[in-house]
């Protein structure tokens, strides 16, 4: 009885160890209302987020002081949002329908590059924005980095022509398919107009043509 008693408590233990960490975790990643004065990872990822539409012009430093106050009551305007100048959840909401995180617009710029280079601008945005409809889609994983490495999605992956360095015209092209452009009408998957188009390929519903490639779903 003694040895399970002890056995017991241990457990007990064990799993207060496991969740207290997994707590904690979730608690750095809920999200903090922010206005002047708020410090911290958060600020900087909403800075990076308003210079992406031309809200901000300073660097993000993660200090939200008066000029980020006046950014984010110029993205307010524009969304019709109460222009508190106070970021809260409506708020941050609506600014991540337009945008994307920086490390997601890196990703984002590195497989436009990568597919596209050489392309028309908005065939370049195509590409992104086949990325970001595959996210939206219930068929699709749920974020960025799992949609560009999901197993056979983009062949510039497997020949590691992705991790080539983006250009500046990459980086715009993200950003302006993150805004909402897209030039596909909803295309979910691409295929150089030269190359052989399999079977299921042809089964699928035409949406655009860009350039150098097709846009099906």
């Amino acid at each position: 009885m003694f040895n399970k008693i002890r056995l017991y408590v241990a457990a007990l233990l064990l799993l207060s160890w496991i969740a207290i960490p997994q707590a904690q975790a979730e608690a750095s990643n809920a999200f903090v209302t922010m206005s002047v004065g708020s410090t911290g990872p958060q600020v900087v990822d909403l800075q990076q987020r308003l210079r992406m539409l031309g809200y901000l012009s300073s660097e993000a430093d993660g200090n939200y002081g008066d000029g980020t106050k006046v950014a984010v009551q110029r993205f307010q305007k524009g969304a019709a949002i109460a222009q508190t100048g106070v970021v809260g959840q409506t708020t941050m909401h609506a600014l991540k329908k337009v945008t994307v995180s920086r490390a997601d617009l890196s990703m984002l710029a590195r497989i436009v590059y990568s597919e596209a280079r050489g392309e028309q601008y908005d065939g370049q945005v195509a590409i992104a924005a086949v990325v970001l409809n595959r996210v939206a889609s219930k068929d699709f994983p749920d974020t960025i980095e799992d949609v560009i490495f999901a197993p056979g999605a983009f062949h510039t992956i497997d020949s590691g022509t992705y991790w080539l360095e983006p250009d500046a015209e990459a980086f715009r092209a993200a950003i302006d398919a993150a805004k909402g452009n897209d030039p596909t009408n909803g295309g979910l998957y691409f295929n150089g107009v030269n190359a052989k188009q399999n079977d299921w390929f042809k089964s699928r519903t035409v949406t655009a043509t860009i350039g150098g490639h097709i846009f099906v779903k």
